[in-house]
């Protein structure tokens, strides 16, 4: 699909049509629509994640009108979100009007796949009316969606003086300036936007998407709630709006809106079971956590990037349960499945720290270090320290991700805290002294009755209630 943010009357011209249509079907009766109708329909339900629906109006277009420009650029559209390039180059080949700026921008997406980026620029200034919104606006999409926004940017500023208000235009402004991570910026176009249809669930989508990724989480979930006032089956709010209840620790709420995405066949059944599954190894839930995964490694549509760890989890799971023989050989199932994915060595790490077998531990997260020495390893490494109230192997760990990365998230308060903890004056200062919000006395007062505990965990779960009151 070419990813639009669809117009606000066409929008609803399409949803009447596909209530005619759906009804149509059910009734088993055939229904006459015209090709330009029937692509835009494929593409109004592709944009709500119903890729099934999508195909099947494209296939029963073609039946109708098998040459149609409109719909072959379609179906070769969804066959690239379907990761299917070499089909889609295939349909592209069966088209006849190769001289149409659709076609051109179709093209170009493919051979920007492929790296072509000159190719694709000298075909992208083929087209005759450059200036003509719709081109602006399907050129800016195509370098959005291939991860070129800068790119779409320099289209879109030969539009700025003609085409300001246009809500088209406002829309690819609005999605370009959040694919370049200018959030601030995108925000202002959400909300010009939202003006013009305060009904558009994709607009309130952009924006409740500009919240989460400044972490604004209650507010990103009060834009997901307008976005599914405005239209109830856009499952992409559902997703967001778990999201930022889990960021929130809300599990409850967040598997609420998970299940949701899931009877709208946005996620995938095994996505509901690896969340239910993480909860409840994450509250020491070990039987049940295991019955989840398993089911979630079981399932025909299991995604094999995620299966090492799922494994990985499962056999913590099996660790704990007193089932080490099977727990040894699902982590070297995980192994096996990619012996350079991390999250098995560190899990398996975390797990014989916690059976103080720290020589076994240390082993398996230089094996993570080796594969990825970088400062999220190290960081990752340090914060399963600090919740086992390993505190010298947190600092250490730290101390790594500060000089890998010193404008890593958090570190110099992670630093500050834990040298806190270690009665390191010196060293709390030099990190105090670099937070964004250094401690205050206040806080240095309630910390020391804290102290007064010589349980090592108790100081870690201190330190992690003093670092969340910071964030």
């Amino acid at each position: 699909m070419s990813k639009k943010n669809l117009l606000s009357g066409r929008d609803k011209e399409l949803q009447e049509l596909a209530e005619q249509y759906e009804a149509a079907k059910a009734d088993n009766k055939p229904i006459y629509l015209d090709a330009d109708d029937l692509a835009d329909l494929a593409d109004w339900y592709a944009m709500r994640g119903k890729d099934e629906q999508a195909v099947e109006v494209v296939e029963y277009g073609l039946n109708i009108h098998p040459d149609s420009t409109p719909l072959l650029v379609e179906q070769a559209y969804l066959l690239i979100d379907a990761q299917e390039r070499d089909k889609a180059k295939q349909i592209i080949d069966r088209i006849s009007e190769d001289y149409s700026s659709e076609v051109k921008v179709l093209k170009a997406n493919i051979l920007l796949g492929e790296g072509k980026t000159e190719e694709a620029e000298q075909l992208l200034d083929t087209i005759e009316d450059k200036e003509d919104l719709a081109n602006i606006v399907d050129v800016a999409y195509m370098y959005i969606d291939m991860g070129y926004p800068d790119k779409a940017l320099s289209w879109l500023d030969t539009g700025l003086e003609r085409y300001a208000e246009e809500e088209a235009f406002l829309a690819a402004t609005a999605d370009c300036f959040h694919a370049q991570g200018l959030n601030e910026k995108a925000e202002t176009f959400y909300n010009k936007l939202i003006d013009k249809n305060p009904y558009s669930a994709p607009y309130w989508f952009g924006l409740a998407r500009c919240y989460f990724e400044q972490q604004q989480f209650d507010k990103a979930i009060e834009a997901c709630d307008y976005a599914t006032v405005a239209d109830e089956e856009f499952a992409d709010a559902y997703i967001m709006k778990g999201h930022a209840f889990y960021q929130l620790g809300n599990e409850e709420s967040a598997l609420e809106n998970y299940t949701l995405a899931e009877k709208y066949k946005a996620i995938n059944p095994e996505f509901l079971q690896m969340f239910i599954g993480l909860n409840e190894i994450s509250k020491g839930h070990w039987a049940e956590g295991y019955q989840h995964i398993e089911l979630a490694i079981q399932s025909k549509d299991a995604d094999s990037m995620v299966l090492p760890s799922l494994y990985a989890h499962a056999a913590l799971c099996l660790y704990k349960l007193g089932k080490k023989r099977k727990a040894a050989q699902y982590f070297k199932k995980s192994h096996e499945i990619d012996p350079e994915d991390i999250d098995p060595y560190l899990i398996e790490g975390r797990m014989y720290m916690e059976d103080g077998d720290i020589d076994k531990a240390v082993k398996k997260w230089a094996l993570a270090l080796e594969y990825a020495p970088y400062a999220d390893t190290w960081n990752e490494i340090g914060i399963y320290s600090l919740e086992l109230g390993q505190l010298s192997y947190a600092r250490l760990a730290f101390e790594h991700v500060s000089e890998l990365d010193p404008l890593f998230e958090n570190i110099n308060e992670k630093l500050a805290a834990l040298y806190l903890l270690l009665k390191d004056k010196e060293n709390f200062q030099k990190y105090n002294q670099l937070c964004k919000r250094p401690f205050q006395l206040e806080d240095l007062k309630e910390i020391e009755k804290l102290l007064e505990s010589e349980e090592q965990k108790d100081l870690a779960k201190a330190m992690k209630n003093i670092l969340n009151a910071l964030q």
